[in-house]
């Protein structure tokens, strides 16, 4: 099976980014569309809530 061209390429990693956000373009999104002070705090709060019930018995970090 041969390789896409290069423009091809370019156009595959342009659907995956917008169809699969990473989890960094995700979040950066979500923290965007805060309303206002209060709102932005309470997201914040949320996914750091989520990363830290995501880790793992083995998470160093």
């Amino acid at each position: 099976m041969a390789f896409p061209s290069s423009g091809l390429r370019q156009r595959l990693k342009e659907l995956r980014r917008r169809f699969l956000p990473t989890d960094k373009e995700r979040d950066a999104a979500y923290l965007g569309t805060a309303r206002n002070l209060h709102d932005l705090e309470f997201r914040m709060h949320e996914l750091d809530r989520a990363r830290r019930q995501s880790r793992t018995p083995f998470h160093l970090s």
